[in-house]
C-alpha cells in the first residue's frame, strides 16, 4: 500500500493522530505460536502507530524478538475478554483464533506493522514505534454506537488490573478498581439487553472477579 493510502485507512477506521485506541494486538511467541491481548495503541504520525505494552507481557517479550506485529480492529467485547484472560476456562465464549498472517479471526480491520525503535513509556511500560505496511478493512458497513459494549470493554480493562492488584496485594488500589467496575455494569444493565454480548460478558466477569476476591481471602 502506498503512504497516502494507508493513512487514509487509518483516517477511516478512527485513528486520531495524539489519541489512544483500544486494539487487541496480535504477535508470535518464541515457539512459533500467536499471542492476541488488548492494547491500547497511539497514532503519532503519517503512517506510524505506537504499541505500549507492560514489560511483564508476552505481548513485549515479542515485539522484541520478532520485530512484527497485527493490530486488530473490533468492538466486540467478547474478544477483548478472551484474550485478557486467556489461561480463565471461559466456555460459553469462543476460543482465540489467529491465522497465520496474525489476523484474529471476527475482528473488523486488520493493521499489519513492524517495528522501527522501541522507546520508555515508563518504568514498567515501554513503547514501540511501528510503521505501518499495510491495512485490510473486513467490515465496511458502519455500525451505530453502543454505550453498552463500550463499558463492557471498559470493564474488562478494569478487570485485568484488579487481578493485577490482586496478586501484587494492593487491596486500596483494588477496591477502586471494582467501584469502577460497577460503575461499568451499571450502564450495560441500563442499556443493553440481558441476553446481548456485551451482558454476557460483564456477567463473567463479576464472577471471575468473585472468585478471585474469594481466594486471595483465602
Amino acid at each position: 500500500m502506498t503512504a497516502e493510502r494507508i493513512d487514509r485507512a487509518l483516517d477511516e477506521l478512527g485513528f486520531e493522530s495524539g489519541s489512544v485506541s483500544e486494539t487487541i494486538v496480535t504477535t508470535v511467541n518464541p515457539n512459533g505460536s500467536p499471542n492476541a491481548a488488548p492494547m491500547g495503541v497511539r497514532r503519532t504520525g503519517p503512517g506510524t502507530l505506537d504499541i505500549m505494552p507492560y514489560r511483564t507481557s508476552s505481548t513485549y517479550r515479542n515485539l522484541q524478538g520478532r520485530l512484527r506485529a497485527c493490530i486488530n480492529v473490533t468492538s466486540s467485547p467478547a474478544l477483548f475478554l478472551v484474550t485478557a484472560f486467556k489461561e480463565e476456562v471461559l466456555d460459553d465464549f469462543p476460543r482465540v483464533s489467529v491465522d497465520g498472517g496474525l489476523r484474529l479471526a471476527s475482528s473488523d480491520a486488520h493493521v499489519f506493522v513492524e517495528v522501527v525503535e522501541e522507546g520508555d513509556v515508563s518504568g514498567i511500560k515501554a513503547c514501540f514505534m511501528c510503521r505501518v505496511t499495510s491495512v485490510e478493512v473486513r467490515r465496511t458497513t458502519p455500525s451505530v454506537f453502543s454505550r453498552g459494549r463500550a463499558e463492557a470493554i471498559e470493564a474488562v480493562i478494569h478487570a485485568t488490573r484488579i487481578q493485577a492488584f490482586m496478586d501484587g496485594g494492593e487491596p486500596g488500589r483494588v477496591e477502586i478498581l471494582i467501584r469502577l467496575f460497577d460503575e461499568c455494569k451499571d450502564v450495560v444493565g441500563r442499556t443493553s439487553a440481558p441476553g446481548s454480548e456485551e451482558a454476557r460478558v460483564v456477567r463473567e466477569l463479576e464472577r471471575m472477579i468473585g472468585t478471585w476476591r474469594e481466594e486471595a481471602s483465602g
